[in-house]
């Protein structure tokens, strides 16, 4: 009863999980477009920076810094529908999805601490062309990352312990 409960629940989480892998590299494209034909539509997104100019190819790199903070994100998303694509099958307590959550885990930590790095990263490009003394390098660490290092962690040690459990419960099998 339990198992096509959470078999039911997976298959509709690995339906989701695709979809966001398919709208999320889509979603970041537009942006980049949106950014390419209309520079000035990034600025909302620095309401705090002063952007000295704009061209066009300044909004691709602060797009294409954007891009390359959410690749962890996109590697926890197809891990995810790897997991659920599991636990659809029935393979609920074993090492692989052990791994999978371990790495998802992994993951979610590098994609909180990629997004800190290139929000820096753009707004240093942002703002390079400032006159002196205008320029700026802003780190800041928000409720958000501490919550994604925070699940991350929580999800490399669930992995962990599944794991072990999982190794264990083989060898208790091997006993009997």
């Amino acid at each position: 009863m339990m198992v096509s409960k959470i078999s039911r629940l997976a298959g509709i989480l690995q339906v989701m999980t695709v979809a966001a892998l398919v709208l999320l590299p889509l979603a970041a494209i537009w942006a980049v477009a949106s950014g390419l034909t209309d520079p000035d539509s990034i600025r909302p997104q620095f309401p705090d920076v002063e952007i000295a100019m704009l061209p066009p190819g300044k909004a691709l790199a602060v797009g294409l810094l954007g891009i390359v903070g959410l690749l962890p994100g996109v590697l926890a998303l197809w891990w995810m529908r790897a997991l659920f694509q599991g636990y659809r099958r029935g393979e609920i307590l074993t090492p692989a999805s052990a791994e999978l959550i371990r790495r998802i885990g992994g993951a979610l930590v590098v994609l909180a601490l990629a997004g800190v790095v290139m929000e820096t990263a753009q707004v240093l490009v942002l703002t390079i062309d400032n006159p002196a003394g205008e320029r700026m390098l802003s780190v800041g660490f928000g409720g958000n990352f501490f919550g994604a290092i925070l699940a991350g962690g929580l999800l490399v040690v669930i992995g962990w312990a599944m794991r072990e459990a999982a190794h264990a419960a083989e060898e208790n099998a091997g006993f009997v």
